[in-house]
């Protein structure tokens, strides 16, 4: 929106101002300077010359001195200190101002009596500051480039380069898509593409910067023997210099991602900052990344909280259940009964409230009724007594484990000793030390108060717990912000560092730290599973809600919403967000129906929904079990409910003609995740072997029942199609954001950006046109496809360049996720291709089909073992079979 007339105006006032007043101070300090000046220089001798200049030279040896005497600890602290900072700090010229101000303030003192001696003062250092501004001012910038200092690293010029060259790709692909653009086809693409070019500014008039001089993998050297060229290898100064700019960079994009995972609600403020705070703490240290220890810390239960949780825990729940069984006689049996009721702790609880007054009027000297109160505390201290009887009697040997119950003989044994004193020396007026004991006593009774304690201490335990859980949410928050930091940066290794050795370690360091830090997180979701379920539901809330308020932004912008509308919704979802900060710190995890039911793919379908309840199998592992074992035949779809899975294997296999170098990797995944989707799809052995990390629970949908399911729910869109379209998202989602041109979008943008998207198959050696003008994107999630013009493959998965228009299938089965333009005509099309394209087989072919899997390489019988699971199969054939014979009589 563009600003109104009053907001330039004050815009405008705002400037004129600011730039009225840089305009006095710069023309006051020249004033001030000039008027210093020639007041010193107006008494101006012969000698003084010579004054001036040694003074000079005492500066300078003095500040040098200084340096010296505390290099040896400036080396050990903050950033180091090297020799040629050193030498600037010497050389550097003395602040001007400050020295005149000096000076003035010592031409001004009253105490120095003579004015000539003021005069000199001001002379010298004006001379002094005069020498400064002629000798090291001007030759400052000579003095750092004899130093070195002003030299550009290699690293920075290459990662430069690195950068001009993307930004030059990216404008080259921008000035192609609109050549196409039918208001600007008729432009002067020359003048434009001169205008846009972008130079290295490393780049200086006697070199020029090619790619065999910034490229690693393109340098190359003479060798001294043969005069061939080598590949050029860079010193171990130079690797050490651009492993540490790479660091810097590093941490300078997890610090971008944990504020991108902020701005789309995953990330809280405090959590955030948290994390910026360590990568800020750690990039002043050399060759230290963020690792799991730095944030681990945070959810680590220790302190105070936890020591008193557990000492009050062990207070009211030290004694063992199978301890407290009820006699057999049944004297003891009554005494159980009426021990542990309800009406008798609240029987001594009133006690212990009455005991209270007749001991609080003891200490009024005023009120005399030493009989009666003695009275009182002979039968208050009967009942402490028949209390401790009738629960020795209940709970046996018991009894003196229990702290309240030794609390209680310790209180029974302090009145014991009370009334024994009190009955002795109560009335001896000769033997004062005797009276002060029996004062002390006296003081003694006010423990009996104590007990009351007991009844707090579940509130107490209660409120310890609300804040341990406030903790270890903040832990978790920042822990799954770390992890999907570390995912984040790994994307984008290779923008960071051209160096292929550099790249490999920083993959290898920031995959440890991911491995490290989802092991962690899942151990900890396994000890408090409902905490960090309320930490993901509460995230997933603000995410929508900072969704709803940029659409309500877009809507705005639109015209189609007015301030007033605007602020009316914008205040509903402030309402919102701040009952976040009351949203409940502890969720009860989610059953297995409940996660069956918000599986993406279902769609809030009751049918799909109840056609899975009935098939799937709730099954349970121990530690170490083999869940899915690598390179058999995928038996279903797991969803795990409960507990940490390891898994271990390579890449999957996406289907593309061009083999990929498969690497290696280790993964840990939780509750909710969803396991061999891929593998059931396209009947691929299984890349990896899924391990039970912990204790673990996962819900399975047999193959066979979904293959079942894909005949049963045919409709458009079929279940089949919502399956690989939720997989495309997924995929496409990774390769959006490892692409150069997404670098700045949020999570959640993408998330919107790909809402609309749809599949559309690709078969073999067929042609597709693209980015015709209805699509914004387009990805390769399975398969492989060339470009007819370019003769450039694309591999999934993949987010094929804008600059293509026409493909064509290279894989058996190429499969793409195509992102619409936002034209309504656009939509309209791509339903009816999308319609047309992916439309499931009629029931004949259905069965076809289906009896061909049953009958081709029998992988299906390895996963069928259980009779009931076979007749199910059978009996939806028989429907399908029904439905045949029916449609065969109607065509008739």
């Amino acid at each position: 929106m563009l600003p109104s007339g009053w907001e330039c105006q004050e815009s405008l006032l705002c400037l004129w101002l600011d730039f009225s007043w840089i305009l006095s101070t710069l023309v006051l300090k020249l004033k001030y300077f000039f008027y210093v000046v020639s007041r010193a220089f107006q008494n101006l001798a012969l000698n003084d010359f010579f004054n001036i200049i040694v003074l000079y030279f005492a500066v300078y040896i003095i500040r040098l001195i200084t340096i010296v005497v505390f290099s040896p600890v400036l080396v050990h602290i903050g950033y180091g200190f090297k020799w040629q900072w050193a030498s600037v700090c010497v050389w550097g010229s003395t602040k001007g101002a400050f020295c005149l101000s000096l000076t003035l303030m010592a031409f001004q003192e009253e105490r120095l009596e003579e004015g000539r001696v003021r005069e000199k003062i001001l002379l010298l250092a004006s001379g002094v500051v005069v020498l400064a501004l002629l000798i090291n001012a001007t030759t400052l910038t000579k003095f750092l480039e004899l130093l070195g200092l002003c030299d550009v690293s290699m690293a920075k010029r290459m990662a430069m380069y690195s950068a001009v060259h993307r930004v030059t790709e990216s404008s080259q692909n921008t000035l192609s898509m609109l050549k196409i653009d039918r208001f600007l086809a008729d432009a002067n693409w020359e003048i434009a593409e001169q205008r846009v070019h972008v130079e290295d500014p490393y780049k200086t008039s006697t070199e020029e910067v090619s790619i065999e001089d910034f490229s690693p993998t393109a340098r190359m050297t003479k060798c001294p023997d043969c005069e061939n060229n080598i590949p050029y290898v860079p010193s171990t100064r130079e690797r050490d210099d651009m492993m540490e700019e790479a660091r810097m960079r590093v941490l300078k994009a997890q610090k971008t991602s944990y504020w991108k995972q902020y701005s789309s609600g995953m990330l809280t403020r405090q959590a955030a900052r948290t994390l910026i705070s360590i990568a800020d703490h750690l990039s002043d240290l050399k060759g230290k990344f963020i690792t799991v220890q730095d944030v681990k810390k945070y959810w680590e239960l220790k302190g105070f909280f936890v020591i008193a949780l557990r000492k009050l825990e062990d207070w009211l729940y030290n004694v063992k259940v199978d301890k407290l069984k009820p006699s057999r006689h049944p004297w003891l049996t009554l005494c159980y009964q009426m021990v542990f009721s309800a009406s008798f702790e609240y029987f001594v609880y009133v006690l212990i409230l009455l005991n209270i007054f007749p001991i609080i009027l003891e200490f009024r000297p005023e009120i005399n009724r030493d009989l009666e109160l003695q009275v009182l505390n002979y039968i208050f201290c009967s009942c402490y007594v028949l209390e401790a009887v009738l629960k020795a009697l209940a709970m046996r040997r018991a009894y003196i484990f229990n702290h309240w119950n030794q609390f209680d003989l310790f209180i029974i044994f302090m009145s014991a000793v009370d009334i024994y004193i009190e009955t002795q020396f109560g009335l001896s007026e000769i033997n004062i030390q005797m009276i002060k004991i029996v004062r002390v006593f006296k003081m003694f009774r006010l423990t009996r108060a104590l007990r009351l304690v007991k009844i707090m201490i579940p509130k107490m335990i209660e409120v310890l717990n609300r804040q341990i859980s406030k903790q270890l949410s903040f832990g978790y928050d920042i822990g799954k912000g770390y992890v999907i930091g570390e995912e984040d940066i790994s994307k984008i290794i290779d923008h960071i560092s051209d160096d292929k050795s550099i790249s490999r370690e920083l993959k290898s360091i920031l995959e440890k730290n991911r491995q490290e830090g989802a092991r962690a997180l899942g151990f900890l979701q396994r000890d408090h599973p409902e905490i960090a379920i309320s930490v993901k539901t509460r995230q997933a809330i603000r995410a929508v809600l900072n969704s709803e308020r940029d659409t309500i932004h877009s809507l705005m912008s639109g015209g189609l919403l007015d301030e007033v509308e605007v602020s009316k919704l914008q205040q509903m979802i402030e309402i919102k967000m701040k009952k976040l900060t009351k949203f409940p710190p502890t969720i009860s995890a989610p059953t297995a129906e409940e996660l069956l039911q918000s599986l993406p793919w279902l769609s809030k379908d009751a049918a799909q929904i109840q056609f899975f309840k009935r098939v799937a199998q709730l099954l349970f592992y121990d530690f170490g079990d083999i869940i899915i074992q690598a390179n058999d035949p995928p038996s279903g779809i797991h969803l795990i409910v409960s507990g940490m899975v390891k898994i271990t294997g390579r890449s999957p296999d996406l289907g593309s003609r061009k083999v990929k170098e498969k690497q290696h990797h280790i993964d840990y995944r939780s509750c909710g995740t969803i396991l061999g989707e891929l593998n059931c799809l396209t009947q691929q052995p299984m890349e990896v072997t899924i391990t039970s990390e912990t204790a673990t629970q996962t819900c399975l949908i047999p193959i066979d029942s979904l293959l079942e399911a894909f005949d049963v729910f045919p409709e458009f869109p079929s279940l089949e199609y919502k399956i690989w379209l939720s997989l495309a998202v997924k995929i496409s989602t990774t390769a959006i954001m490892e692409n150069i041109i997404y670098q700045g979008w949020t999570y959640r943008k993408i998330c919107n950006h790909l809402a609309k998207a749809y599949l559309v198959d690709l078969e073999i050696n067929h042609k597709l046109n693209i980015y015709d003008g209805t699509m914004d994107d387009v990805v390769v999630v399975y398969g492989s496809c060339d470009d007819l013009q370019s003769l450039s493959s694309y591999n999934a998965p993949t987010l094929i360049s804008r600059t293509t228009h026409q493909i064509v299938g290279t894989a058996n089965l190429t499969k793409l996720l195509i992102v619409p333009s936002a034209s309504a005509e656009a939509k309209d099309s791509s339903s009816s291709e999308l319609e047309k394209k992916n439309s499931l087989p009629c029931l004949r072919h259905a069965a076809q089909r289906r009896s061909s899997r049953n009958t081709a390489s029998g992988m299906l019988k390895t996963v069928v073992s259980d009779d009931s699971l076979a007749g199910r199969s059978q009996e939806s054939l028989k429907v399908v079979e029904q439905k045949l014979m029916s449609s065969m009589k109607l065509e008739h």
